[in-house]
């Protein structure tokens, strides 16, 4: 299961709020074993490769937490949430709490417990199942769709069960219409304008989380339930605000496929070009920093 692609780019902010109550929480407050007689504090260190054991390793621990941990009790919390918190927020509210099971989980085996970690071990994944037998890469990715599917499931008070699979086909339609849709003049022309509406801060993270929120809310409320009839109602996953996310959990089985891949890579790029999240800009804004 990769932890954090491309297309999901967007929730970095959440990953870096969770990696700081991690660190808070956990790191630096672990105490150290009275009967211990080693002063030098450990370094962890990550593995060095990965193999199916610890590829099965972190899936288990990851799927234990969503479904009976703490983790678990956090995504209840926000479906249990009755105010009139927008859909956004609770996306967001989500993968925190995800992020931060996924945090935990690969800590544990040394990994850092931040944004490198997460990319340390989805490298060595990937590696890993350039190389795996065709029923080995089959099984962790089934296992990692039917983890992130508990996670939105558990979240959005949404029953497994009811979620129909859509085939290869027409999974590529819909994301081809949806990159249209992210491509769009006007899509691109609102995200730019609302990013310039943002107030400047001293604190480049927070300007960056609020640019982030921008992309979010235009993909939500634009590109998937804009339009009479939205988009995910005229492809048949629902008329309420939850269709959008039954259709993030149809559309996990077919995540991996490379032409889905294409589809949502390249359209998410020009996205984040107009939000003025892209390499470039950011390395450019960096430079004037300094």
């Amino acid at each position: 299961m990769v932890l954090f692609s491309a297309g999901q780019r967007f929730i970095r902010p959440a990953l870096r709020r969770t990696t700081h109550i991690f660190q808070e929480n956990v790191v630096t407050r672990v105490p150290r074993s009275f009967l211990s007689s080693n002063s030098t504090p450990l370094k962890p260190e990550p593995p060095e490769f990965m193999n199916l054991e610890i590829a099965r390793g972190i899936q288990d621990g990851t799927s234990l937490y969503v479904r009976h941990g703490v983790g678990r009790q956090r995504l209840l919390q926000i479906a249990k949430d009755e105010s009139e918190t927008s859909l956004v927020v609770k996306w967001q509210q989500c993968m925190e709490s995800f992020l931060g099971i996924q945090v935990h989980v690969l800590a544990g085996l040394g990994y850092a417990p931040d944004e490198s970690g997460i990319g340390t071990y989805n490298q060595q994944l990937a590696f890993f199942m350039q190389d795996c037998a065709p029923d080995v890469q089959e099984e962790l990715r089934v296992r990692g769709r039917d983890t992130w599917r508990e996670v939105l499931g558990t979240a959005f008070d949404i029953d497994l069960e009811s979620i129909e699979e859509v085939p290869i086909v027409d999974a590529r339609n819909i994301m081809h219409k949806v990159s249209e849709r992210m491509r769009d003049k006007d899509t691109l022309d609102k995200i730019a304008k609302k990013c310039a509406s943002i107030v400047p801060n001293d604190n480049p993270q927070v300007e960056m989380a609020q640019r982030h929120h921008m992309v979010q809310e235009t993909m939500v409320y634009d590109v998937y339930l804009g339009g009479d009839p939205n988009f995910v109602s005229q492809n048949g996953f629902g008329d309420d605000e939850k269709a959008y996310v039954r259709m993030q959990m149809v559309m996990a089985e077919h995540t991996q496929d490379p032409l889905v891949s294409q589809y949502v890579g390249t359209a998410m790029m020009e996205i984040l070009q107009a939000a003025g999240l892209d390499q470039q800009t950011l390395q450019a804004a960096a430079s004037q920093g300094k």
